[in-house]
């Protein structure tokens, strides 16, 4: 015999689902929940992402100065001799520093041993445009010592993402950022060497478009044959002597 289920008796009670408005709720909390955690994530990426190319920019610029620097240091003059030469020129028509440095430097290594390469070699560095708009530091160095200073040996890029170069001279008048020995005679005492680089960011920009940030790096070389080789010692040999060195001992006879 059959009996039907009393009133209010929720063990027999039909299951019921959600209603629309549960369910929307539902949705909506759900949405708000993921897009914190998606927002979360995505600004720590781009942090991340910001961090390794500062990072990355900050090691280049420091490869690119110690290069530079290792070359200035070394850097060589002899007066009457114009082939030897320390010329750095700036140009103004660009709102980011942009100059070019040709000099001598006494720190190349022969390819081979028994090479056709002088001891010394002449060392240009400029900033030049890429094939798609992009900076880069130029290094120009020729083993054969030629006539034209300015020209020959291979070009090779060292340094890219760079939106300026500067050199600032210290010499017996101050500072300046230009040089020429061929009118003074002389090589600075020492070179401050600047390089401005750019990094492009997400966001930050007009309408979406990526904002541009440009950070400088700089280091100062002392350059140990700097100064006037006009006022340099004569030696007994008649050779004049680097300035800050003592004039080189002349041999002896011995008495017979």
């Amino acid at each position: 015999m059959r009996t039907r289920p009393r009133r209010g008796d929720r063990r027999n009670a039909v299951p019921r689902g959600f209603t629309i408005a549960e369910v929307l709720v539902a949705i909506l909390i759900t949405s708000i929940v993921a897009g914190v955690i998606y927002g979360s994530y995505m600004g720590g990426l781009r942090i991340i992402y910001s961090a390794q190319k500062d990072i990355e920019r900050t090691e280049m610029a420091r490869l690119v100065l110690d290069r530079i620097a290792a070359d200035l240091s070394c850097a060589f003059l002899r007066a009457h001799k114009d082939y030897l030469v320390f010329v750095g020129t700036e140009s103004s028509s660009s709102e980011h520093p942009s100059a070019s440095l040709t000099f001598t430097c006494a720190r190349h290594t022969r390819s081979e041993r028994d090479a056709p390469e002088c001891s010394l070699s002449q060392v240009s560095y400029s900033l030049d445009p890429g094939d798609h708009g992009e900076l880069f530091i130029l290094r120009r160095e020729d083993p054969n010592l030629s006539d034209d200073p300015f020209s020959g040996g291979e070009t090779h890029p060292i340094g890219e993402g760079v939106s300026g170069l500067k050199f600032e001279y210290q010499g017996g008048e101050g500072s300046a950022t230009s040089w020429d020995s061929r009118e003074s005679t002389s090589l600075p005492t020492a070179v401050r060497v600047t390089v401005e680089c750019q990094t492009q960011e997400e966001g930050g920009g007009e309408e979406g478009e990526e904002a541009v940030r440009y950070t400088t790096f700089s280091t100062d070389v002392a350059i140990p044959l700097g100064g006037s080789w006009e006022e340099a010692e004569e030696t007994p040999g008649g050779q004049p002597t680097p300035p800050g060195r003592a004039p080189l001992a002349q041999p002896t006879p011995n008495p017979k």
